[in-house]
């Protein structure tokens, strides 16, 4: 178990997602000068009010984008693994940001074929239905599912889950089988939406017989 710079923020992140932030308070300010300087990694821990969430991800600064005058900064981090988190500390010791006493999961991208095709025919499915168009689904040599993770209905609960699967096999059948319980409901839903667009209309139906 380690102890290592922490930074709560209420989203996830699925290793290998990219992700700018605006970074104005002094702590975090001193948080990514010292990751900068270090070259050291930091817990991205999703915190919620209502809930104690001891999942994260290990982060690395891919570049500093804009400092600004006041010493605040635009940053690139990418999400590199999975981290449990055993106690996050509202200050890691001597300094003004919190910490984590976190282990790190193991996680992989290695793939040579999708392990399950009708994966991203049912993601095609579900982004008709929803009139969903500016989403871009990779080629299937390259995709990889935690580009579209954030983007095919999961539930916080099931994003936490989805961080702690191994392979990229594991994760494709989790998102498939999601897909697969979503679907019929948005189709029902959809459905509602065209028949409650159809009242005080007048209607061209045609008779059965």
């Amino acid at each position: 178990m380690d102890m290592i710079p922490a930074f709560p923020l209420s989203i996830t992140a699925f290793p290998g997602e990219s992700i700018k932030l605006h970074i104005f308070e002094s702590r975090y300010r001193q948080l990514f000068g010292e990751v900068q300087e270090r070259g050291m990694s930091f817990a991205l821990v999703p915190y919620y009010e209502d809930r104690k969430v001891s999942i994260g991800t290990e982060m690395e600064l891919v570049k500093i984008i804009e400092r600004y005058d006041d010493g605040k900064l635009d940053v690139e981090v990418k999400a590199v693994k999975p981290l449990k988190v055993h106690q996050l500390h509202s200050k890691y010791p001597n300094r003004l940001y919190p910490g984590a006493e976190v282990t790190r999961l193991p996680w992989s991208d290695s793939m040579d074929r999708m392990a399950n095709p009708d994966l991203i025919l049912a993601i095609h499915r579900l982004y008709k239905v929803m009139n969903i168009k500016n989403v871009t689904i990779n080629d299937p040599s390259v995709f990889r599912t935690y580009q579209l993770a954030h983007k095919v209905g999961f539930n916080l609960d099931q994003e936490l889950h989805f961080i702690t699967l191994e392979t990229e096999e594991d994760r494709q059948l989790y998102m498939l089988e999601h897909l697969n319980k979503l679907l019929p409901l948005a189709q029902e839903m959809e459905t509602l939406r065209k028949r409650a667009e159809l009242n005080g209309h007048i209607k061209n139906l045609k008779p059965p017989f």
